[in-house]
């Protein structure tokens, strides 16, 4: 691959061993050596794209990294340039090929996909992935879920100012220069929308809302927070409820008082459970797609977006 695409890929440390539970009478407990492929036998390790939130780094998505290698899978993980945001669609896809090529290139293509989606910035990221998938030239692999980590909600300049402030390191000074080009941004990029919706008569589709409309089917997780300042818990529900209603199989986690992105730093038990438990659901279909929709999320509020 070229240079300019800076990603990790990790195997698994584990040997594959079994692929359920221990159900050995007068054991309920899950089998510390417990993982979701058993190599013996000719199945596949999963392999998960780990798309990182505006200004994470490396350290942080290898601690997500960890959930997955644990137990038997491989993971590729990718954070998108803040320069990116600025880039033509274009360059957005050559991105997302590039990393759909790695499949091709490692000879993973055959294996099962999943994707691990953090904040808007991985939002934005994979909803070029679902444009260069659905190229007639692109790799063809099986995606059996993904998985939304505060995200997604519409664009907002108030959400796109302050994640791009706290994105970037180095003085105040700096942070407010880069906050103030992502602000002249937001309202070029909305004059423009307008325009074009004069001119069109037909109303734009703006990444990464515009996924509330993917035609993939595969079996989505969503774990949100109440207390997450950026990404609203209503945006989430709502766009939850528009899945369902295409027939896609949704499964919810929301906490009461985590962070944006901080879900699995303050209830890493419960984060890892709901991950676990998701995977194992869709890698025991038969088929990607699975016709009825499971959604455990309490106390749901629908919005008009």
């Amino acid at each position: 691959m070229e240079d300019d695409l800076e990603y990790f890929i990790t195997f698994p440390t584990p040997t594959p061993k079994e692929t359920h539970k221990r159900t050995d009478s007068g054991d309920n407990d899950e089998d510390d050596d417990f993982v979701f492929v058993n190599g013996a036998n000719g199945e596949k390790e999963p392999v998960v794209f780990l798309l990182g939130w505006l200004g994470a780094q490396d350290h942080h998505l290898a601690k997500y990294c960890s959930i997955y290698n644990q137990k038997g899978c491989i993971t590729i993980r990718y954070t998108s340039p803040t320069s990116l945001i600025f880039a033509r669609q274009n360059s957005k896809l050559s991105i997302a090929q590039k990393l759909l090529a790695l499949l091709r290139d490692m000879s993973l293509d055959d294996h099962p996909v999943f994707f691990h989606i953090f904040s808007n910035n991985g939002s934005m990221l994979y909803y070029s992935l679902t444009q260069a998938l659905a190229e007639t030239d692109s790799p063809n692999i099986l995606v059996k879920g993904c998985i939304f980590d505060s995200t997604p909600a519409p664009r907002r300049l108030y959400t796109a100012v302050r994640a791009m402030y706290f994105a970037t390191s180095g003085p105040i000074w700096k942070k407010l220069c880069a906050a103030l080009g992502m602000a002249l941004y937001y309202l070029s990029y909305g004059i423009l929308s307008v325009l074009w919706t004069i001119i069109s008569g037909k109303l734009p589709k703006h990444a990464p809302w515009a996924l509330v409309e993917d035609p993939a089917r595969c079996p989505q997780l969503f774990l949100y927070s109440r207390a997450d300042k950026l990404i609203g818990s209503d945006d989430v529900e709502f766009f939850i409820a528009e899945r369902q209603k295409l027939g896609v199989p949704v499964v919810a986690k929301c906490w009461a008082d985590s962070s944006h992105v901080q879900h699995y730093k303050m209830y890493p038990e419960e984060y890892r459970e709901s991950v676990y438990s998701f995977l194992s659901m869709c890698l025991s279909q038969d088929v990607a797609v699975v016709e009825q929709p499971t959604t455990t999320t309490d106390d749901r509020k629908h919005k008009n977006d």
